[in-house]
């Protein structure tokens, strides 16, 4: 596991976000990022969108795209495009056509394949993971796992009595630069099994840099 370890939450939203930039910076004229849910990475958002860090972004470059989603409208409070945008993007000038919430696995899909064209090539995919080990929308012990041709599905799964769209293992993969951002103790015991090398879901993911604070990295002393 490529981990970097960081000493607080706070310092972790600071590592990310200067990451963010640098991705940025690395990508030119198209900055294609994509983002993930939970409460991790809003801290990130908040600091991106602070004075701070705002003023040395390149919004109009970016082109903002989703790694799973809720099936919920999108202004519910569930909704990971509604978190992304009250944290970050209604705080920030990119333009509102280069920003795509994700509603439906077919269309995203097509969107998809017509911005990257042979594969989803994110110049940052954003990740987080839960006290599970799942990553996006793919949970462990999930027949998703297996899906090797499409880039966007609507899992057959029910979790939390919800049903999601999310990216596949084969487009999460595609990603020019990956980071997961972990935080609390909650996570340790998946942290400690994928460093151990158990197949979680967040584990499956290819080339991924990993940004944990110190309660999340306990669990890599133990592995």
């Amino acid at each position: 596991m490529n981990a970097r370890v960081l000493p607080d939450a706070e310092a972790l939203a600071r590592a990310s976000a200067e990451l963010v930039l640098e991705a940025e910076a690395a990508a030119g004229e198209r900055f294609a990022i994509c983002l993930t849910g939970g409460s991790t990475p809003q801290a990130t958002h908040r600091l991106l969108a602070s004075d701070e860090y705002r003023g040395r972004a390149h919004w109009s470059r970016w082109h903002v795209f989703l790694g799973d989603e809720r099936r919920v409208p999108l202004d519910d409070p569930r909704s990971n495009y509604q978190n992304a945008r009250e944290s970050l993007l209604d705080h920030v000038p990119i333009p509102a056509g280069q920003i795509h919430p994700l509603t439906d696995a077919d269309q995203y899909e097509g969107l998809l394949r017509a911005f990257f064209g042979e594969a989803p090539r994110f110049d940052l995919l954003m990740l987080g993971m839960g006290d599970d080990g799942h990553t996006a929308s793919l949970f462990p012990g999930s027949v998703s796992l297996l899906e090797a041709e499409r880039w966007v599905i609507a899992p057959p799964d029910v979790v939390q009595g919800m049903s999601r769209l999310t990216l596949t293992l084969p487009a999460l993969d595609a990603a020019r630069r990956t980071v997961f951002l972990v935080a609390g103790a909650a996570k340790s015991d998946a942290i400690r099994r994928i460093s151990a090398g158990e197949q979680l879901p967040a584990g499956m993911v290819q080339g991924a840099e990993w940004l944990l604070d110190e309660a999340a990295a306990t669990g890599l002393a133990s592995a």
